[in-house]
């Protein structure tokens, strides 16, 4: 209790309230504190244990995006405000939550209860976690160890960044967080074909060695999506070519492993594909594969963080496939492994079973700027099983607004004080 507040206050047992009036006091906190205390009040948590009706689920996936609003009015605003949405998934209840360390940033980028965030006009990274308040600054990327780099890194976003210029920052991947016991491990994608990673015990930002073609010749592939695996970093350019380097020799050419055979629904201009990296339940490494039509004329995304995810206009399908060591290839796979679902977007991809989320099924933020597409492995039908695609599920819009922020996935977790 704030230390300011009247005595006669401070004495009164909160927690121990009839449900229905202390249901009241939890609906006009945030949703984040409240996960918070009831994890520091051992009163408050047997409160908040019978009013989960209320409360965000530690643990369960939740989409961030921008705070619910219906007509847009309020967007810009929350902003500068710092206000958000955290949607649960599960029982389609959304909040409106405020933190300090998103007034005037964006996230680009995250894992778990951590977020890579900036600033709107500076590229200046940090790492924060919502519900404690943590704050981990990372290196500036002027400390690139290349030769060749002569300018700043911009953002890639709707207002920060010219659209003509050379490099820019696309995404923030976050392997590590900083709660794990070997450190943070993050890993940037930048617009020309560069990847660079940092760790908690480097001031500075490596960059990869790029890739060599048959004459020997190094080019710059585009990538689409970067993942830790295993002691090396894997990235997959638009064709389903993927890369790998080992971290301790980040200086030598990656290896290269041949795109699976992925059957294309229609071979027309207007198709296109994006690629997701995963890991699987069962500890193997997966490309997702989701293709669609786009648009003949490229129409600039609502989004704050531009991508190739914005591109479509029609979804069409998906396919997964697991990579198989033994060989070097890639093989087609028709469920998740263990009856888990995948969550990949901006976000690190995590796997799990939750109540109220559909098993064997792949949930992808922030596509074709719907919030959310769900793709359910277990209910092709023959035609489009035929083609080895799953079809997308009715009804995947949560929530029914505008959202400037791009939608991610978060998984929020009380502290361990009392868990």
């Amino acid at each position: 209790m704030c230390p300011h507040c009247p005595a006669k206050f401070r004495s009164v047992k909160w927690c121990e309230l009839h449900e229905d009036l202390c249901g009241k006091v939890v609906e006009r906190l945030d949703a984040l504190d409240v996960l918070n205390f009831s994890a520091t009040c051992g009163s408050w948590k047997s409160v908040c244990n019978r009013l989960q009706t209320k409360l965000i689920k530690s643990g369960h996936p939740t989409l961030l995006s921008s705070r619910p609003d219906h007509d847009g009015s309020r967007v810009e605003k929350s902003i500068e405000e710092g206000t958000f949405g955290l949607h649960d998934i599960s029982d389609r209840k959304s909040f409106c939550v405020h933190s300090k360390f998103l007034q005037d940033k964006m996230w680009i980028g995250g894992k778990d209860d951590w977020l890579v965030v900036t600033g709107i006009d500076r590229c200046e990274l940090s790492l924060v976690n919502l519900i404690t308040g943590e704050s981990v600054t990372l290196p500036s990327l002027d400390t690139i160890d290349d030769a060749e780099r002569k300018e700043n890194c911009d953002l890639e976003n709707t207002y920060a960044c010219e659209l003509y210029c050379k490099r820019r920052l696309r995404r923030v991947v976050l392997c590590q967080t900083p709660s794990s016991r070997f450190g943070y491990i993050a890993i940037a994608q930048i617009s020309v074909g560069w990847i660079a990673y940092t760790t908690e015990w480097d001031n500075a930002w490596k960059l990869l060695a790029h890739p060599t073609n048959w004459s020997d010749f190094t080019y710059h592939p585009f990538y689409m999506d970067a993942i830790l695996y295993d002691g090396k970093i894997y990235a997959v350019e638009g064709d389903g070519t993927v890369f790998a380097w080992d971290m301790y020799s980040h200086r030598e050419h990656p290896v290269m492993i041949s795109a699976p055979n992925i059957i294309e629904v229609e071979e027309e201009e207007t198709s296109d594909q994006v690629l997701y990296l995963a890991i699987s339940p069962r500890d193997e490494l997966m490309l997702i594969c989701v293709h669609g039509k786009v648009p003949p004329d490229y129409k600039p995304s609502s989004r704050m963080l531009q991508s190739e995810h914005d591109w479509f206009e029609e979804i069409s399908g998906m396919t997964v496939h697991k990579f198989l060591d033994s060989d070097g290839t890639w093989e087609q796979i028709h469920n998740i492994g263990l009856d888990q679902s995948l969550f990949v977007g901006l976000n690190y991809p995590f796997c799990g079973t939750w109540s109220g989320i559909k098993p064997n099924s792949v949930y992808v933020s922030n596509l074709a700027e719907w919030d959310v597409m769900v793709f359910d492995m277990d209910g092709a039908e023959d035609a489009v099983f035929q083609m080895q695609d799953y079809p997308v599920v009715d009804d995947v819009r949560l929530p029914d607004g505008h959202s400037m922020r791009t939608p991610m996935w978060f998984r929020p977790t009380r502290p361990s004080t009392l868990l």
